[in-house]
């Protein structure tokens, strides 16, 4: 754009739209200084962007982005701070739908601070987003800045603002602050929580539905009152005395509550409506009345150091008579676990033990429970009564102590769905387990161990073949390339593979070699209902409990291979998917 001879004329306006419209706001700035025509086209363009996001990367330009890159420093703050004033400078009378800062500030740059949140006020601004300590990880830079003093006195004339997250602020409410009208979401986090304020901000806050404190301390009884709250979050809060928390709520739905180091805050609870409690710290008994819970469809229990079989599970089941979904992780349980259920549905037990050792005994007898994930030591004496079970997690590759890897898996034969985290070594196992399992339709394999000669795509050959009604199949290779010798003799072998039922397969991870191509090639050929072939580079796999890992860098992937390797042998209706 600075080699036009003519600026004006060589870019038409509706190309400068689409150029202006992928620049960030630094860019568009700096952009502006080139040409008259220009910074009005720029003006045009930075008022039909309502979202305003102010963090390194949109406000920094690239110079000062590579001095800064491995730590923020004290310097840079003013330059920053200047960066947000020049771009307000364009949107005094123009529409703000969101303002988010998210840079180390404090309070030296009050008056910039203070500017930007009136502004937005004044334009009709929804969502305040202060994030300011974000972008450093010297904690001692961060201790170094004093907190920004924000005053609710700033938002007295809006009733837009219906989300509000402010972050390391110190918080001021004037006299007869009467509240924000239309606020629906408040997150408060690194704050300390006045009681007072707290307390008058809340029930000022007619609208209210989410809350959330994380990280912030408080030292003093806390009383969070309101009708309108239905999602209330205490996370990661500390205390150096046992203060307790009433929550007076009638509509609220979901309560999440954690804490840090081993001080909990006793809850008082008057919570008609919950049905979702999330609960991770190392005590329960005592802190939470369980009575109280009497409609909680679905809980989550994390982190807890007393046994679940000795109090807890009695109790629970006996107190929360409509418990749906329960998932225990990284739990206590010193001998044994006993659940029964008429109503339980969804069970998730995930890493729960004593130390090292697996359970003496564990039984789940529950009509109609459907799924199930389990991850742990098993035990001999590991019982599933549910005849409505159709889908089930399952790690195998937890090896130490384990007496039965597949626990009560071969017994199961309702299962329809079946997805399992395992080690090459266990293939043979789990062909004979799975032909146990004649309404087996999806079947989903985690494997996640450094390489070995003895394993390689063929044998995978022997669970499908184990599998003989399955219409989904799923392999996640992760960590290393299966390979495999003679090939040639091992074509042989499965020569007379075939299946009917056979409709999809997913080949993730690992999955861009030639013996991968090779089995790919040999399914094309054999599986007679195949609809669609998906190849992906994605070689994250599950961990329970709704968690994944994340995904490596698979610069091995070459997507032209696999396609030119194939494409001959897709025939028919089937698709060759290669994301």
């Amino acid at each position: 754009m600075k080699s036009c001879k003519n600026l004006n004329a060589e870019l038409p306006n509706c190309l400068l739209s689409v150029i202006f419209s992928k620049l960030t706001l630094k860019d568009l700035v700096k952009t502006s200084a080139l040409s008259k025509h220009w910074r009005h086209e720029l003006g045009f363009t930075m008022k039909n962007i309502k979202d305003l996001n102010f963090d390194t990367y949109n406000t920094f330009d690239y110079n000062q982005l590579q001095e800064s890159q491995e730590q923020v420093q004290l310097q840079t703050h003013s330059q920053f701070a200047t960066g947000m004033e020049q771009i307000m400078l364009y949107y005094e009378d123009a529409m703000i739908n969101s303002v988010r800062v998210k840079f180390p500030l404090g309070e030296q740059h009050s008056d910039v601070i203070d500017k930007l949140i009136s502004q937005g006020v004044a334009n009709g601004v929804k969502r305040i987003e202060l994030l300011f300590s974000h972008g450093t990880n010297d904690i001692d830079l961060i201790l170094e800045i004093k907190p920004y003093i924000f005053s609710f006195s700033l938002l007295f004339n809006t009733d837009s603002l219906m989300y509000l997250h402010l972050e390391n602020c110190f918080l001021v409410a004037p006299m007869g602050f009467s509240g924000l009208k239309n606020l629906r979401i408040l997150i408060l986090h690194l704050i300390v929580v006045e009681k007072k304020l707290l307390q008058g901000l809340i029930s000022n806050c007619v609208c209210l539905e989410d809350f959330t404190v994380d990280d912030c301390d408080f030292n003093s009884k806390l009383k969070i009152i309101s009708p309108t709250l239905s999602h209330l979050k205490i996370l990661n809060c500390r205390t150096e005395f046992m203060t307790a928390i009433d929550i007076i709520a009638p509509n609220l739905s979901s309560l999440e509550y954690s804490c840090k180091g081993n001080r909990v805050h006793p809850i008082n609870l008057q919570v008609q409506m919950l049905s979702r409690f999330s609960y991770r710290c190392s005590q329960i008994i005592g802190f939470i009345p369980l009575e109280r819970l009497k409609n909680v469809t679905t809980i989550v229990l994390d982190g807890l150091d007393e046994c679940l079989q000795s109090f807890i599970i009695l109790n629970l089941f006996k107190e929360c008579l409509q418990l749906e979904d329960v998932t225990f992780k990284n739990c206590s349980i010193t001998n044994l676990i006993e659940i029964t259920s008429s109503k339980l549905c969804h069970l998730k037990i995930i890493h729960c033990c004593f130390g090292d050792f697996a359970p003496y005994k564990i039984s789940v007898n529950a009509m109609n429970l459907s799924s199930f994930e389990f991850i742990g030591h098993t035990t001999s004496k590991f019982s599933v009564m549910a005849p409505k079970l159709s889908k089930v997690f399952w790690s195998a590759a937890i090896r130490e102590n384990n007496q039965n890897e597949f626990g009560p898996i071969p017994k199961l034969h309702q299962i329809e769905n079946l997805a399992i985290l395992m080690n090459y070594s266990q293939a043979v196992k789990l062909t004979k387990v799975l032909d146990q399992l004649q309404n087996l339709r999806q079947l989903e394999l985690f494997i996640n161990q450094p390489y070995d000669y003895n394993m390689e795509y063929f044998s995978i050959f022997d669970i499908l073949m184990a599998a003989r009604h399955l219409q989904k199949f799923s392999l996640t290779v992760r960590r290393s390339v299966m390979v495999g010798r003679n090939i040639d003799q091992k074509r042989r072998k499965y020569a007379t593979f075939f299946h009917n039922d056979l409709k999809f397969i997913e080949l993730h991870g690992c999955v861009c070699t030639k013996n991968a191509i090779e089995f790919a090639r040999h399914l094309l050929r054999n599986v007679n209902s195949l609809k669609k072939i998906t190849f992906s580079s994605n070689d994250s796999y599950y961990l329970g409990a709704g968690r994944w890992t994340k995904s490596t860098n698979n610069n091995w992937f070459y997507r032209n291979f696999i396609q030119k390797s194939l494409e001959d042998e897709v025939k028919g209706k089937c698709q060759l998917i290669i994301l």
